[in-house]
């Protein structure tokens, strides 16, 4: 399978991309063009977060952590006083990494987590995350979940393109365990697709977001990019 550098430095361009061509279309400013940005990153190295305790896992965990307590401490700024506001931070963050300690013992690498429903299940849990935690707005919520669904996508996709060497023209073992769509376990596969059904109920504004992208004008937008571009 990929290593970590491949899926961060894979994720980064794509992200990058992705978040430069939706701030240029004007759908989002740029402070969040750069948070669905960092969006995709965390997606691109989400699915190994039931790997071994390796050097890049534990530094994964820790970005995740701390990226969890700033949003969280975000939210409290001018409410209360700083002693408060450190509590939270501390509190936020042992919360974060603890679950991490304990994901990992009840887990094992290449199971559910490296699947499209697993995807599913983290991009509408940081929109839900987004919207009734951090209190954004609905749409900017669907495009952070939007942005982390496809960066787990794009290290499921670079997992499978692994498995294959071309040089000595074989197919690994590893072949079909990231891009799927159940596992061996049937428990685990009907636990992650009921998840599935539930985040996505939660969701807010779903036929609205829905109806933005059936409108969407791609030569009309691209058009727009392409003039934003040249100002």
């Amino acid at each position: 399978m990929a290593n970590f550098s491949t899926h961060f430095n894979t994720a980064s361009f794509v992200s990058a991309v992705g978040a430069g061509t939706i701030y240029y279309a004007g759908l989002v400013d740029r402070p969040e063009s750069i948070m669905l940005f960092v969006g995709g990153i965390v997606g691109g190295i989400l699915p190994d977060i039931d790997s071994d305790n390796s050097t890049p896992t534990k530094i994964m965990q820790y970005i995740f952590s701390n990226l969890f307590a700033f949003f969280i401490l975000f939210r409290y700024i001018g409410l209360y006083p700083i002693g408060n506001l450190l509590l939270i931070w501390i509190t936020s963050f042992a919360v974060s990494f603890g679950f991490f300690y304990a994901f990992n013992k009840v887990t094992s690498h290449r199971g559910m987590f490296h699947s499209i429903p697993a995807a599913l299940i983290f991009g509408f849990g940081f929109s839900l995350l987004f919207y009734y935690i951090f209190n954004f707005d609905a749409m900017f919520s669907w495009y952070f979940g939007m942005f982390v669904f496809f960066g787990y996508l794009v290290h499921l996709i670079l997992d499978e393109i692994y498995s294959v060497d071309l040089s000595n023209r074989r197919i690994k073992r590893s072949f079909g365990t990231a891009l799927k769509l159940y596992s061996k376990d049937t428990k685990s596969t009907l636990l992650f697709y009921i998840l599935v059904g539930v985040l996505f109920w939660q969701m807010p504004q779903k036929r609205e977001f829905i109806n933005s992208w059936t409108k969407f004008d791609i030569i009309a937008n691209y058009k727009k990019i392409i003039r934003n571009i040249q100002r």
